[in-house]
Parts: structure tokens; C-alpha cells; sequence
């Protein structure tokens, strides 16, 4: 029997309990999870660990989303993550600010949401966009 390789989400928001709710739900779920507050801690981060998605949020303090994409996309280490947005922020105003168009952007979830569209954009993102190398919403 072969052992399915535990698949790591890495989690920034700044709202502490949306970030430990939605750890529970990931780890309950068999995923590993790594927890940031912030756009730097995520930076941080990923200096250590490499996820295979990040869910991201929008608002928050510190670095602007555009700040964190542009890292992100700087690092050829990180060229394989994809980038899932968990936001309070509706899609058009985010396509208005560019937000959608890194290639590592794969989906959009608006809060509030249900724990079946988090499971299934995450498994999607893991699944197609790997295998097929789409990178687009």
C-alpha cells in the first residue's frame, strides 16, 4: 500500500480565530498547517518551510497583499505554491487592485465560507492545477 504524502497549507491572516479555526479544520482534515499573522510572518515563514498552498488574506497589517505576491514570486524556491485568497473582500474589488493576476493565484473564497468550498479549492489546487499546470482562477 502506498502512503499518500501529507500535503502542507500555510495559513496567514490576522484574525487569530479564523487562523486557528481554519488550522483545526485543515489538520482535522490531514493536512499539515503552518500558521502566520501577518504578511512578514509569512515571508518568514517560508523561508523555512515550503507549503504547497497558501491561503492568504487580504486585509491585512503591515505588507500589502501586492508586497507578499511579489515575494513570493521573486523566490524560485516558491514557484510550485499556489495561492488561494480567504477574504472579507469581494472578488471585483480585487481584480480591480490587480490582485488576480500573479500566475500562483489559483482561487478566491469570500468570508464568510463553508468548510466544503475551503476543502474542495484546496484539494483542486493541489490536484489540477499540479497535474495540469493550470494557474488561473
Amino acid at each position: 500500500m502506498t502512503k499518500v504524502e501529507t500535503k502542507t497549507v500555510m495559513i496567514v491572516d490576522d484574525e487569530p480565530d479564523v487562523l486557528d479555526t481554519v488550522a483545526q479544520i485543515l489538520v482535522t482534515n490531514g493536512y499539515k498547517t503552518i500558521e502566520a499573522k501577518d504578511g512578514q510572518e509569512c515571508l518568514d515563514r517560508l523561508r523555512e518551510e515550503i507549503p504547497d498552498i497558501i491561503l492568504l488574506d487580504i486585509m491585512m497589517p503591515g505588507l500589502t497583499t501586492e508586497e507578499i505576491l511579489r515575494a513570493i514570486e521573486k523566490d524560485n524556491r516558491l514557484s510550485g505554491v499556489k495561492i488561494i485568497f480567504l477574504t472579507a473582500i469581494h472578488m471585483p474589488e480585487a481584480e480591480e487592485g490587480g490582485l488576480l493576476a500573479s500566475k500562483q493565484v489559483v482561487d478566491f473564497i469570500e468570508k464568510p465560507f463553508t468548510i466544503r468550498r475551503m476543502i474542495d479549492a484546496i484539494e483542486k489546487a493541489i490536484c489540477c492545477f499540479q497535474i495540469l499546470n493550470v494557474s488561473r482562477i
